[in-house]
């Protein structure tokens, strides 16, 4: 039986609300490298994080701009990366004060097998970082459209939750 994922809030800083606030100003997806890993993420998780992928889409319906920051991480006894979204608001005058976790996702690719070409590479190189910010394919931003599948159903999912839990319980 799936896991069913569950969630994590952490506060935020001023600066890590401006970090947020800068990276919602470009709407799409990009790769960033395990070095350029925005200081909203604990240290402790960008240590073991290898890069991530940050998308940003506003909405018409309730004018607000979400941004996740899927974390990758390299799960060497699986031979496989999982990803583990941050997901924050932000709204025409500010960031939230805070953002969630998505722990144990339970959309289709949240755990994916990594190609072949990914393990040559970490066995000749011994890097992983370098893979996720040179991809075989050479995209590292892009439209939303255009993002790969599981980044986009982790991007969906991360919003989905963060809006159930902001909901007030009936």
């Amino acid at each position: 039986m799936p896991r069913r994922p569950h969630t994590s809030f952490i506060p935020l800083t001023p600066e890590q609300q401006r970090e947020v606030e800068g990276l919602s100003q470009s709407p799409g997806w990009r790769a960033l490298p395990q070095s350029e890993l925005p200081t909203f993420l604990p240290a402790s998780l960008r240590a073991r994080l290898d890069s991530a992928v940050v998308i940003s889409s506003s909405t018409v319906l309730s004018g607000r701009t979400y941004v996740v920051c899927n974390g990758l991480r390299v799960d060497r006894r699986a031979d496989a990366i999982d990803h583990e979204p941050f997901v924050i608001s932000v709204l025409s005058s500010d960031a939230s004060t805070g953002g969630m976790f998505v722990h144990h996702g339970d959309w289709n690719g949240r755990t994916e097998q990594a190609p072949a070409e990914f393990w040559e590479s970490v066995e000749r190189s011994g890097v992983g970082d370098y893979f996720f910010a040179n991809p075989p394919s050479g995209r590292t931003f892009g439209e939303l459209a255009d993002l790969d599948a599981p980044h986009k159903r982790a991007f969906y999912r991360a919003i989905e939750l963060l809006r159930a839990a902001e909901e007030p319980s009936t």
